[in-house]
């Protein structure tokens, strides 16, 4: 009889822990606030990539700011500051095979940077690597190509600014 006792507690204390783990472990963090999200693209006007530069920079303080704006605190000088660093750009070119089958996208872009997290002196508290790759049509034989270009890349900055949350635990 005592056996099945100490069992029974077991299995109940089991679950017990197994109910508040999932919780603990997906619950973001409670202190997060920002003061000021920057958009550094530095990295891209380093590689020529200045027509890009140009167009994640008009963009993405917007993407951010509305990703980000349950954990804005402008005001209060002791929250983190958020910097989204874009190191590359990449629009891929046509793939054959998916222009064969004429199936699905026939290009891959991509999009690598990071979340680097300032503590409220300017301090790096955490620094968070993102890499998104999407897929896309590329109308290269279309009159709009220019346009077409520059909304994958605006695209891009898009997935870039929902992906960050997550990456940061948010």
């Amino acid at each position: 009889m005592d056996k099945t006792l100490l069992t029974r507690r077991a299995a109940l204390s089991a679950l017990a822990a197994l109910a508040v783990a999932p919780g603990a472990a997906l619950a973001a963090p409670a202190a997060t606030r920002f003061r000021e999200i920057k958009v550094d693209v530095s990295p891209l006007i380093a590689k020529d990539n200045d027509v890009e530069a140009k167009w994640v920079a008009a963009v993405l303080p917007g993407y951010l700011k509305q990703t980000f704006a349950n954990y804005l605190a402008p005001g209060d000088r002791s929250a983190a500051v958020l910097v989204a660093r874009i190191d590359d750009v990449i629009v891929g070119s046509v793939d054959s095979r998916a222009m064969l089958t004429g199936m699905g996208p026939d290009a891959t872009d991509r999009i690598e940077g990071a979340g680097v997290v300032l503590d409220g002196r300017g301090r790096v508290v955490e620094t968070y690597p993102l890499y998104c790759s999407l897929g896309a049509f590329s109308n290269e034989n279309s009159p709009y190509k220019e346009e077409n270009y520059r909304r994958r890349v605006e695209t891009l900055a898009l997935s870039f600014a929902q992906w960050l949350p997550g990456k940061i635990g948010l």
